[in-house]
């Protein structure tokens, strides 16, 4: 054993290693605000710079605890342990930058710490006292569990103090510095405890009751009791989001999982996030620093699970998770909001350029296809940024970058937006609208007008179609043009929805109890386009009010077929089965038209207007509408053309065979009383005279207008 030692070497290893862990802190930091692109080539190189220091300190206890049994030096048992030493320094530095730290890689790089650490002991020993001595059994399992424990509460000591923002960052940073020095000095001792000379022939027990040993385990009680202290503080800091920071995201341990992260992606979920917002906001108060909210949306997602199924989707949000997570530094956080939207908390701001640098890498990473069961998949994502406190406080920030994202969109997808004024002012009338439209809901200012279609070669009423209004208490009656954005961002749409497919069933059967047979349009948005339950949901409200099949039509816009066309298909096939009749509206804007026409099960085409307007002024015009015309007859369709503002038009139309005409030449929107105003006027002239006139539609058109 080694009862002569040098304290005076045994104080300069402490205050080295001080030394060297408070500058290891700094690597740290530096780690976990690095852009991904460069984060391996910094991890690699303050792995050689702890590595180096690990093994200088190593170097100054093997010359403070057996100073007087130097030997000659060998180079290479040095290098090894200098690798030994890296190994040590990369356990530490990679896994105190993960963005969480779960018990088993925590458990993981402990062991390989304190392993390697035993190792670089064995290698000086080798390398430093040749082969005058030998390893002893007993001692080495102690020496191994201290080196163990000293390793994990390393690295739990770097992985709080990255992101620590409490007062006296500096000071807190030295007093632990100072104590993980003691804990690397305590294991030093301890690996001294297994070597015995040769020719001394000590047995395991013998070595344990060493004056040596007595000191050895008064060193380490204090070290326990220190380290007792920062895993109490450690607690106290992240409780009661311990569970998110120490567990593992797929863990049985934790209370329940779901509270924190999302099932499908692993990513925290919109509770944890909000709970980290909240933590983030008060850092950023309390030093005055600024963070940036990101919200990210998926473009063009809806068509990959109506193409290829929801399975596919869930799928491919899983990598788009994955390239999320690799995308951001160590210091930001990404959640998944729900759906295909997540976002981002990008801490540690420098400077704008960086928050630019941070947002494009998300942009990027999922321009890359994706190959998924076979299927290459195409998507890109749209951005909005607003900055904390910047941009307001936390809900407005919320706010201000859904805002900033959906301008993104507008402005051509696959790219961010930051906050600005411009946006604010279309925030601020957006937020307006949406008070506007709770108090619309509650105080049922909304009301259908219906516009009356006629049959072309006879002037009959052949039905109405139903619009959606709003009796705004203060701008008069308005268009959804106004406000259907603002329903769709906040989630009134379906409740909207739901309200208009009620309302034309409850006119068609008051319409039927005042003896008139009434057939409706009805226009889908395209929220009710993906809803997989919308057929059943349709017959339940049919039937509570005894509406026949064959009174009502849904229009669906050819731009959601289009972007839809599978999801249509199978929309299509539901409708038929429920003996339910489906019209595309608008009509001939896209190529799509004339090629898929033949295979959709549907009852009725509208021309879009753009074609009406021009068939009294151009022969070409006329050309095509008598083409699209004959087409739709040969597939045996009904063909409507919307949009008829004069005479001209409805006698050009006429000369195509087009079945039925609607617009303002006939009737501008009207109430429901005055839609059945016009019938009964209709029918008492018919029976007067035998045909219907345009002008029994014309005489009752409303003056009011709409905005």
């Amino acid at each position: 054993m080694f009862t002569d030692f040098s304290s005076s070497i045994m104080l300069i290893s402490l205050i080295a290693g001080a030394l060297a862990c408070f500058a290891t802190f700094g690597f740290v930091a530096s780690l976990y605000k690095a852009n991904p692109d460069k984060y391996i080539k910094l991890l690699s190189v303050y792995t050689l710079l702890v590595g180096l220091g690990l093994f200088s300190i190593h170097f100054m206890n093997m010359r403070a605890f057996n100073h007087t049994y130097m030997n000659e030096l060998s180079y290479f048992y040095l290098l090894i342990a200098l690798g030994f030493s890296c190994s040590v320094a990369y356990a530490v530095l990679h896994t105190a930058n993960k963005l969480t730290l779960p018990i088993y890689s925590l458990i993981i790089s402990g062991l390989q710490a304190g392993f390697s650490g035993y190792g670089i002991f064995i290698f000086f020993t080798k390398a430093m006292l040749a082969g005058q001595f030998e390893i002893l059994l007993l001692p080495s399992i102690l020496a191994i569990s201290i080196a163990v424990g000293v390793g994990i509460l390393s690295i739990i000591t770097f992985y709080w103090l990255k992101s620590y923002d409490g007062a006296h960052r500096y000071s807190v940073r030295a007093f632990f510095s100072i104590l993980i020095s003691t804990g690397i000095l305590s294991t030093h001792l301890a690996f001294n405890t297994c070597l015995s000379a040769v020719s001394a022939y000590e047995s395991d027990g013998s070595i344990l009751n060493s004056s040596f040993v007595t000191m050895l385990f008064a060193m380490v009680l204090i070290f326990v009791f220190l380290t007792a202290f920062i895993v109490v503080v450690f607690y106290d800091r992240l409780n009661p989001n311990i569970v998110k920071r120490i567990n593992f995201k797929n863990t049985t341990s934790v209370t329940n999982p779901l509270d924190s992260f999302d099932p499908l992606t692993k990513l925290p979920n919109r509770n944890a996030l909000n709970q980290h917002l909240q933590l983030a906001a008060k850092r950023c108060d309390r030093l005055g620093d600024s963070m940036a909210l990101a919200y990210i949306d998926l473009d063009h997602f809806k068509p990959v699970n109506d193409s290829f199924g929801h399975h596919v989707g869930d799928l491919l949000l899983i990598e788009v998770a994955e390239r999320f997570n690799s995308a951001i530094r160590n210091c930001d956080y990404i959640a998944r909001a729900g759906g295909d939207e997540f976002v981002a908390i990008l801490g540690e701001i420098d400077a704008h350029e960086s928050i630019v640098a941070v947002v494009q890498r998300v942009i990027d990473a999922v321009k890359e296809p994706f190959f998924i069961e076979g299927h290459l998949i195409e998507i890109s994502c749209s951005v909005g940024v607003a900055i904390y406190p910047r941009d307001g406080n936390l809900e407005k920030l919320k706010v201000s970058a859904d805002a900033a994202m959906y301008k993104a969109k507008e402005n051509g997808r696959n790219q961010f937006r930051f906050y600005d004024a411009e946006i604010e002012q279309a925030s601020d009338e957006m937020q307006k609208i949406r008070k506007e439209l709770l108090d619309a809901l509650e105080k049922h200012e909304f009301t259908l007008y219906f516009q009356p279609k006629i049959i072309s070669k006879t002037q009959a009423p052949a039905g109405a179609e139903a619009l959606l209004r709003w009796r705004h208490p203060s701008k008069g009656l308005l268009t959804p043009i106004y406000f259907i954005e603002a329903a769709e961002r906040f989630g009134f749409i379906d409740k909207i929805n739901n309200w208009v497919l009620i309302e034309a069933c409850k006119t068609i059967h008051d319409a039927d109890k005042n003896g008139i047979q009434l057939n409706l349009s009805v226009n889908l948005s395209r929220q009710q386009f993906r809803n997989a339950q919308l057929v059943d949901h349709i017959k339940s409200i049919m039937e509570e009010y005894h509406v026949a099949p064959q009174s009502l039509i849904f229009e669906i816009s050819e731009t959601h077929a289009i972007h839809n066309q599978s999801q249509f298909k199978k929309l299509l096939s539901k409708f038929k089965s429920a003996h339910l009749k489906v019209s595309i509206d608008d009509f001939g804007l896209h190529p799509f038209s004339l090629t898929y026409l033949q295979n959709l099960e549907v009852s009725e085409v509208k021309l879009d207007k753009s074609f009406t307007s021009g068939v009294a002024k151009y022969g070409s015009a006329l050309a095509i509408v008598d083409a699209v015309v004959k087409l739709a007859h040969a597939l045996n369709l009904t063909v409507v053309a919307e949009g008829v503002e004069s005479d001209d038009q409805r006698e050009a139309l006429i000369t195509t065979g087009c079945d039925q005409l609607q617009g303002y030449f006939f009737s501008k929107p009207v109430p429901a009383e005055q839609l059945f105003a016009i019938y009964y006027k209709l029918h008492a002239n018919f029976n007067d005279t035998g045909e219907f006139s345009i002008s029994d539609y014309l005489d009752l058109t409303p003056s009011s207008e709409e905005v």
